[in-house]
């Protein structure tokens, strides 16, 4: 299981929080965009998020909560590792082809409650899929057990080069459905950076 820390609950102390993920066993640091439309909060504009790149020593995986398909192709400009937007904007495969074409991964985003049929046109385009299991953008939510059927069922049609994402309300106390559900990889935030030992709680989570 490979993880991916979400320094979002830490955007005050961004920089140093970002150091302590490149001396953790982290295989990814996850940026997590917003617009303040697409959800309601707004955090990481292009010059924070450039700044995170550029001082992560870790592969970058960031995750744009936005509506605007132009907003979008902005940060592709940044060149993170993956991209990953959300498929309920998604308006044609242009947007992919346009990212793929500067030499970036891209990942799909899907909130719990859309249809995963959605991904389904694009799974021969796309390098990863996100699966949201909780609400994206409101704060304190439990994991929703929901989206593992939603994960089997997409899993079994994806060539096994797609990575297999999982993120929101990820513990120890979930991982296992999720390894369950046949992800590769979860994405987690204050679980690890609550922590005062970051790989211990990484570890906790690629058992």
């Amino acid at each position: 299981m490979k993880v991916s820390v979400s320094v979002l609950k830490e955007y005050k102390n961004l920089i140093n929080t970002i150091r302590k993920v490149n001396k953790s066993d982290a295989d990814f640091l996850h940026i997590d965009v917003m617009d303040g439309v697409f959800v309601k909060d707004k955090k990481f504009p292009i010059g924070v998020a450039k700044d995170a790149i550029k001082v992560s020593e870790k592969q970058t995986d960031m995750h744009l909560m936005v509506k605007n398909n132009d907003l979008i192709k902005k940060y592709a400009l940044l060149k993170p590792d993956f991209l990953t937007f959300h498929i309920e904007v998604l308006e044609d495969d242009t947007l992919i082809d346009y990212i793929k074409s500067l030499g970036i991964k891209v990942g799909l985003a899907i909130n719990p409650e859309t249809d995963a049929s959605l991904l389904i046109p694009y799974l021969d385009k796309i390098d990863l899929i996100l699966f949201m299991s909780v609400t994206p953008g409101l704060p304190g939510q439990k994991f929703k057990e929901s989206v593992i059927d939603k994960v089997k069922r997409i899993k079994s049609k994806v060539n096994k080069n797609i990575i297999i994402s999982i993120d929101g309300g990820v513990s120890e106390k979930t991982v296992s459905l999720c390894k369950y559900a046949g992800c590769d990889m979860v994405v987690s935030g204050s679980f690890i950076t609550d922590s005062n030992n970051y790989d211990e709680k990484i570890e906790e989570l690629k058992q």
